[in-house]
């Protein structure tokens, strides 16, 4: 595994974020959303991106002043590994429900119990703990950015109830532009997440017999994909996939339909990605088990070349919305004249719904920059021939888009297996 990969270096990302705080007058940024504080820290707390009802436990607080330090509120139960991952940061713990204490120290007689631990939290020590960061950090008046649209009320009403002088905005798309430019440790990452799910589609197919439904492909995607993490070192920073497959006709998007068993000649398509150190691919292929009917593979291959068209028409300078209009201009003039759909892509990076803006949509006026990461993608959903998809990791260079999927784009075709 190469040290790249291990290593999140913050800094570049908090001296942009700070830069932009102090453009806008504004005294700090006060991160919410999983993805946030991981940027932000360096930290990726189990807690706030596994289960949705802790989110507003963990928060990160980024001051204009460069002289003062980030600071991450984080339960003393993950105490030990926040700050494994964010040496440099500041940390306010607060009491969760887990007991810490060694058996010798349970062992040992006292005079007096410990402090009853709470049920979960005590909301007041999480009152106290932003009030001190607020303060400490002199973001307690003025005006301070937070990831607005994405509060819980419950951290709306505590970010209110401990700064009463603050006046909040909405800071969100400034920290989205400044994650779109990856650095280069970033990009290595999606490459390993990438790398991981292309071993899962090749081994859940390797597994494809007649009969097998949608849910039975995801299945063998999950398996083949741990089977591929297990013991490998450079899926260390593995922690969990994703995959919207779909067998023949069954193209609605769910966790694989049972309905209909696989059949000779039909598609299979994956829509998957993998997560490694927090960073989340997305991309996919579409295989044929058996040999493809005509009007599939035809399809099959107008979309590919309208994939291929976006891809290339992403070079540094250009117009983002461009690439959107060479791949659906092409599938058009290709016998689909009424094909018809929103984007062809996307950022990404962290977030946990991996399609982060900008969107490769026909509006889109932002400009192409090295360092960018992009989806690629001009799938269909059609019932008749079956789902389609051709997607693709991109990573933006000075000399154009550099790819991170390997596996061909060719149609895959699969031996018929019964």
């Amino acid at each position: 595994m190469t040290a790249s990969l291990l290593e999140a270096d913050t800094a570049p990302a908090i001296a942009q974020i700070r830069s932009r705080l102090r453009e806008k007058g504004l005294a700090g940024y006060v991160a919410f959303t999983p993805s946030n504080l991981l940027y932000a820290t360096g930290f990726r707390s189990y807690f706030v991106s596994e289960w949705w009802r802790l989110h507003g436990t963990v928060l990160a607080f980024v001051p204009a002043d460069e002289s003062l330090p980030v600071t991450l509120m984080v339960g003393d139960f993950e105490e030990k590994t926040a700050r494994a991952a964010a040496p440099d940061v500041e940390m306010l713990t607060y009491r969760l429900w887990v007991d810490l204490s060694t058996a010798e120290q349970m062992a040992t007689p006292v005079e007096e119990r410990p402090l009853q631990r709470p049920e979960q939290w005590d909301a007041a020590e999480l009152d106290r703990c932003v009030a001190q960061a607020l303060r400490t950090l002199g973001m307690d008046h003025g005006r301070v950015g937070t990831d607005l649209p994405h509060l819980n009320v419950d951290t709306w009403d505590r970010l209110q109830r401990t700064a009463p002088r603050v006046e909040w905005e909405d800071f969100t798309d400034d920290v989205y532009e400044v994650r779109l430019i990856k650095q280069e440790w970033e990009v290595e990452r999606l490459r390993t997440a990438v790398l991981l799910s292309e071993r899962g589609m090749v081994g859940a197919m390797e597994l494809a017999r007649e009969g097998m439904t949608a849910a039975d492909i995801r299945a063998a995607y999950q398996i083949a994909v741990a089977t591929a993490a297990l013991g490998d070192p450079q899926f260390a920073g593995y922690t969990e996939n994703w995959v919207l497959p779909t067998v023949g006709s069954t193209t609605s998007a769910s966790y694989g339909s049972a309905a209909s068993g696989l059949r000779e000649g039909d598609l299979v398509k994956f829509d998957c990605g993998a997560t490694v150190h927090g960073y989340r691919s997305d991309g996919g292929r579409t295989f044929a088990f058996g040999e493809p009917r005509p009007e599939a593979r035809r399809l099959y291959d107008v979309l590919a070349k309208g994939q291929e068209l976006a891809r290339q028409a992403l070079r540094p300078g250009a117009r983002i919305g461009d690439a959107f209009h060479a791949a659906i201009d092409h599938v058009h003039s290709h016998g689909y004249p009424t094909f018809n759909r929103g984007h062809v892509g996307h950022s990404i990076g962290i977030d946990s719904f991996h399609e982060e803006p900008p969107f490769i949509g026909p509006d889109c006026d932002v400009l192409v920059r090295p360092g960018m990461v992009f989806a690629v993608e001009v799938p269909t959903y059609t019932p008749d021939v079956g789902a389609i998809m051709i997607e693709d990791l991109i990573v933006i260079r000075e000399d154009g888009p550099e790819l991170l999927h390997t596996l061909p784009h060719d149609l895959a075709v699969t031996p018929f297996r019964a």
